[in-house]
């Protein structure tokens, strides 16, 4: 006998990131507000990169430990803008375990969309710092007006209707939107056999970064070098040398020394995190979980260093659902989920996968990288100047992260071998 109880509808949640070697990013200029405003805008700003940075050690810890001895590059502010679209259209106990597994500041719909259009707005403008976000819907479906304006309005993200039951065409237009507008870095986001016709809702969130170094790199000083590995293993790698004024800071308490590294015409920069010992990355990764990013960059001030750090690509990518039920967000995935702010009709809707795909390449010119976040939804069943320089080789696994002023982790990563 049929079960009379409704057929799943899919949620897909994709996210792309990118970075690349060169960035300029000018920001447009801020209409004159009071400096009590500055403050309260200050402060709010300061908090979302807080809870951002929090969300982002929390994901690299659990990415590590599923994939160890890889390098880990993601973008944080892709797989939480995408996810906190998701949250928008969320209610009840689903609501409430996206609110904290990812970090957010309020349980409030309209004021979650208005603390990530403080960056997204930020950037809007920027030919350096792209991001986009979009949704797919299928095709005979309308999204709720609330949940298309908060999107629209505070998300920048249109709506595009889509036939999903043609599965190969809906991945195309999906991956076309996503290769686009990460300089074609990330491609093939979403597999065409994940769509189908009960998919009704596809979020995607792309981010894509090119920045130039404001102390470049000169390709002539990069010479072969030594990368170790762990304590035994070694492998030949382009090391590139530079001698500046950084911004540097020793981190005894991690046992470990941190380097800014700003780009040009930017308020971005790349902090680099490196353990004191060469098998050190495991035990200041532990620290770093308990260690809020605004401490280390707190911590920094300008001295003579002596740097070498190797030239490097790396890619990942990753489908989050067990990463997100870990962190306590595994309601959207079962026929429990509640979706019921998404579309006009009344329909069951879950989370059918969230997949992750990120890219980033560090030269002498600068950095680029890319990252794309998709989600995917389902119809359910119910761092004093000294005489010397600093010497800082980076000739051992390290973290890296690129931050802007608030030290908001745009993105992250690991990089364990070259």
């Amino acid at each position: 006998m049929k079960s009379s109880r409704p057929h799943p509808r899919l949620i897909w949640i994709l996210t792309a990131c990118w970075l690349l070697p060169l960035l300029g990013l000018v920001l447009s200029p801020f209409p004159t507000v009071h400096s009590a405003d500055v403050t309260m805008a200050d402060a709010a700003h300061q908090e979302f990169a807080r809870r951002l940075a929090l969300f982002s050690i929390n994901v690299y810890s659990k990415l590590s430990a599923h994939k160890p001895g890889e390098n880990i590059v993601f973008s944080p502010f892709s797989i939480q803008t995408c996810a906190a679209m998701a949250r928008l259209g969320a209610e009840m106990e689903t609501a409430t375990q996206l609110d904290q597994g990812l970090g957010l500041a309020t349980s409030d719909p309209e004021q979650i969309a208005q603390s990530f259009h403080q960056v997204l707005a930020a950037y809007q403008d920027s030919q350096i710092l792209r991001i986009a976000n979009k949704i797919f819907v299928m095709e005979g479906y309308q999204l709720r007006q609330e949940f298309d304006q908060l999107l629209s309005k505070q998300f920048l993200s249109a709506a595009q209707s889509v036939d999903f039951a043609k599965n190969v065409q809906a991945a195309a237009t999906i991956n076309n939107w996503v290769e686009q507008r990460t300089n074609h870095l990330i491609k093939d986001l979403v597999s065409a056999d994940v769509l189908n016709s009960d998919s009704r809702l596809v979020l995607v969130n792309a981010i894509h970064f090119k920045g130039t170094w404001q102390h470049q790199f000169s390709k002539h000083l990069t010479r072969p070098d030594t990368f170790h590995l762990d304590g035994e293993r070694t492998v030949q790698v382009p090391m590139m040398s530079i001698k500046k004024r950084l911004r540097y800071a020793d981190l005894t308490a991690l046992d470990a020394k941190a380097l800014e590294l700003p780009y040009k015409d930017s308020d971005l920069s790349m902090l680099i995190v490196l353990p004191n010992t060469k098998t050190g990355l495991p035990a200041l990764e532990e620290k770093l979980r308990l260690t809020p990013l605004s401490q280390i960059t707190q911590a920094l001030h300008e001295t003579m260093v002596a740097l070498k750090l190797p030239r490097f690509k790396a890619e990942f990518q990753v489908e989050l659902t067990e990463v997100f039920q870990e962190l306590g967000m595994s309601r959207m995935f079962t026929d429990q989920a509640q979706f019921g702010k998404m579309l006009q009709s009344p329909e069951p809707l879950k989370v059918s996968a969230v997949i992750h795909k990120a890219f980033i390449e560090v030269n002498e010119e600068g950095t680029e990288a890319a990252a794309a976040t998709g989600m995917a939804i389902t119809l359910f069943s119910m761092p004093m100047s000294m005489p010397d320089p600093i010497r800082f080789y980076v000739d051992h696994p390290f973290n890296f992260y690129i931050l802007n002023k608030d030290s908001a982790a745009l993105f992250a990563g690991g990089i364990k071998k070259i």
